[in-house]
Formats: C-alpha cells, structure tokens, sequence
C-alpha cells in the first residue's frame, strides 16, 4: 500500500463519492451517528481543522481542510468557497505550529499503517495548541479478532485496540470515546431497523464499546 495508489483512488471516485457512499441507508446511518457524536464534542469557539476533509463532507464544523486527493480538494472547495482549504499530506501541514485548537481526522487512519499514523500524530501535535485535540475514527481490533476479520486490501484494512491507541503517541491522552455500530445496522431490514438503532447506540458506548465496529477517539494533548 502507497499513498499514490489511495490518492489515484480518491481523485478517480470524487464525483460519485457523496453519493456511492453516503447516499443509501448504512453510509445515512454512520454519518448521523458521526455527526451526533461531533455536536456533543464540538461545544466551544475554537479553530477547527477537517484532516483529510474529502468532499467536505464535515467542513460545516470546520475552519480549514486538508486533503492529499486533488479531485477531493476540488470539490470541497466548490461547497465551501470560504473556506481555507489545501492540497497537502497529513503528514506534513502548511500549517503554523501551535495554531489549530481541534482536528478532525475520519476514515483515513483505516487505510494506513502503524508508523504513517504515528507521523501524522506527530504533525497533529505540532499545529495543535496546548490541550488541543485530535478526534479520528478507527475500526476496533477487539471486534475484528472477534469475527475474526480477513484482509481485503488497503481499503480500511488497518483497525487498533484501545492500548495500541495510548501507544501511538506519549504527548497524548485519550480523554473520551465512543463505539459506532455494535449490532449490523445495515443488514436489518429497513422496515425494523429504527427499533434497534437506540439499542445499537447504548451498546456502542456501554463498556462492551471497544467491541463496536468503528470507535471515535478524542486525544488531548498533554
């Protein structure tokens, strides 16, 4: 896996993104949850970077973004023309040191690596001012060793346990998280599924979290 064949990737689906993967019932599913979880952590003025911003799908939050797909830049730029938006890796910021208050960072640590993460968390902690944050999505190792998960690729191959996330980087705490699709939502029936979605999110954040599908980490810097 290099970063020039997820770029290739990204550029070629940027039209069809919003709709391919947000626009039916699982991708509706995982963006309302996302977003509930952002409004109960995104309480306060602050200067807000959208990390890997994509389309712009989260940019409504935030006050920069930062995308390594031109396609993806381009777009995001055309709904958010106010916005202060760059081509750049995560890994390496034209950003200043010190000058951003909390980072978003969704669904690209699952197409990485251990040691391309720990870069990017390197970056994060220079632009970041004292006690910012990083909030990121990551697949949770505990639920794929208990469906026992195999490979399929790069694409959202790469998942972490809750001490591999304290590993990453010692200039961060995990301050809160929160579990996403416990039960398979997207294979519920349509006719039923609004029955079992309060029951999904009480158990996505019980302490059986780390066995949801997808976990959302909020890490403060020290």
């Amino acid at each position: 896996m290099g970063m020039e064949e997820i770029i290739n990737y990204y550029d070629n689906l940027a039209k069809t993104y919003d709709e391919d993967r947000f626009d039916n019932s699982y991708g509706k599913f995982i963006d309302k949850q996302e977003r509930n979880i952002l409004n109960k952590l995104l309480t306060k003025k602050e200067i807000v970077l959208d990390l890997a911003c994509g389309s712009g799908r989260f940019m409504n939050y935030a006050d920069y973004g930062i995308d390594a797909s031109k396609e993806m830049v381009k777009i995001s730029q055309a709904k958010f023309p106010n916005k202060k938006i760059h081509l750049s890796y995560a890994e390496k910021t034209p950003l200043e040191e010190n000058s951003i208050d909390t980072i978003l960072c969704f669904h690209l640590f699952m197409h990485l690596n251990i040691e391309k993460v720990k870069m990017i968390l390197n970056e994060c902690d220079r632009i970041l001012t004292k006690q910012g944050r990083i909030i990121f999505d990551i697949p949770s190792s505990r639920r794929r060793q208990l469906i026992s998960y195999k490979n399929r690729g790069w694409h959202g191959n790469f998942s972490l346990t809750n001490q591999e996330i304290k590993e990453l980087n010692s200039n961060f705490v995990i301050n809160r998280m929160f579990g996403i699709l416990f039960i398979p939502i997207h294979r519920i029936p349509l006719r039923i599924r609004r029955y079992f979605i309060t029951l999904d999110t009480i158990l996505s954040n019980s302490f059986l979290k780390e066995y949801s599908s997808y976990q959302i980490i909020e890490l403060v810097k020290k």
